[in-house]
């Protein structure tokens, strides 16, 4: 008796999911240390650009008591300092006017307006205060039947006296890629909404990375295997 020959198609794939593990490995570890040490590099970058500016003035104020002595780390405390000095700046009416007045002067140069308005945005979008904002992420179908656009739910609200129509409607924040503090604001049919699984920081991220990074699919329901027979109705009456 033959043994049954193995189709060609199938010998390929032996190697397949090899390959897509190792490339997967490869880009969920690049995902992760790109953002490290974009982060540690942006850090120590600051710690020494203030540590250039302050260090000398402050080796020669020590240097009138103390001759040759040099403060390390002194770049990380006057960052730390910096950094609350304006938050503390933005809690109070004066602080806040020489806030807007600085970024008045940045929004006039061309190249800093661009760098410093995506940079705030992205910023102000994985802020607490914008995560709040939106309660949870929904697909709409815009601008076209067939095409979904990623939004968040801002509210909701009822106007039946305006028409039919509004008498049960979402508020749907659409944002822009890859800065999603701009965008625009539709009034959609609650039932034309599709929910979806995935959080408003999973929703966020999937946005400023312009579907780079995508949520976990969310897992399908268990099939019984084929050739299971299914399982009798209650309603189904035995044959004799």
């Amino acid at each position: 008796m033959d043994s049954p020959t193995p189709h060609a198609d199938s010998l390929p794939q032996a190697h397949a999911p090899w390959g897509q593990r190792i490339k997967r490995l490869f880009f969920t570890g690049l995902l992760i240390l790109i953002p490290l040490a974009l982060t540690v590099y942006i850090l120590v970058a600051l710690f020494q650009l203030m540590d250039g500016i302050f260090a000398p003035l402050v080796d020669r104020a020590v240097g009138i008591f103390f001759p040759g002595v040099h403060v390390p780390g002194l770049g990380v405390l006057l960052t730390l300092a910096v950094i609350f000095g304006i938050g503390w700046l933005s809690t109070n009416v004066g602080g806040r006017r020489l806030i807007r007045l600085f970024e008045k002067v940045m929004g006039r140069i061309p190249v800093a307006k661009s760098v410093y308005g995506a940079t705030k945005g992205i910023l102000e979008a994985l802020s607490h205060e914008q995560r709040e904002a939106f309660r949870r992420v929904v697909l709409v179908e815009y601008p076209k039947a067939n095409i979904f656009a990623l939004g968040f739910v801002t509210g909701s609200t009822r106007w039946p006296t305006v028409d039919e129509k509004l008498s049960d409607i979402v508020l749907v924040f659409i944002p822009t890629t890859p800065n999603p503090t701009s965008g625009f604001l539709l009034l959609v049919p609650r039932e034309e909404t599709v929910p979806l699984p995935f959080s408003v920081e999973e929703g966020i991220r999937m946005v400023i990375s312009g579907g780079i990074l995508l949520p976990p699919a969310p897992a399908a329901p268990e099939l019984p295997p084929a050739g299971t027979p299914a399982a009798p109705s209650a309603e189904t009456t035995p044959t004799t």
